[in-house]
């Protein structure tokens, strides 16, 4: 007893569930359109060699509940990467560690952008 079945060809195109859920989920939806604008960049020592695990924090100039204080460190490569709110914004860039003079850079952003900034650090000298 062979009994064999019609095979039916699958519909193209967004099945019911998948709009039903679409639907239902308009923070999904919203979740998709919001843009980011990042600001990043490398930091290398004196002697022009990257610069791993320095912090670097982010400021915004005028603080909002959008737009607050980030801290993060520099990679294996010295990089590092902050994702902000798209929008005019003013932050201040700053990168503090032992040993070396801290250095502090204004960054703004008009939109959903990159910038970037690179940092060299100097020895602080000893003093005798």
């Amino acid at each position: 007893m062979n009994s064999k079945r019609k095979r039916t060809k699958k519909k193209s195109g967004i099945s019911r569930r998948h709009l039903l859920a679409a639907l239902l989920c308009p923070a999904a939806l919203s979740f998709a359109e919001t843009s980011y604008a990042v600001v990043a960049g490398t930091v290398f020592r004196d002697n022009g060699l990257a610069f791993a695990g320095v912090p670097v924090e982010l400021k915004p100039l005028v603080p909002s509940s959008k737009r607050k204080k980030q801290l993060t460190h520099t990679n294996t490569r010295g990089e590092f990467a902050f994702r902000v709110p798209a929008g005019e914004a003013e932050f201040e860039l700053s990168v503090k560690t032992d040993g070396y003079r801290p250095e502090l850079k204004r960054v703004k952003i008009t939109g959903d952008e990159r910038v970037d900034q690179n940092f060299l650090l100097d020895r602080l000298l000893k003093e005798k």
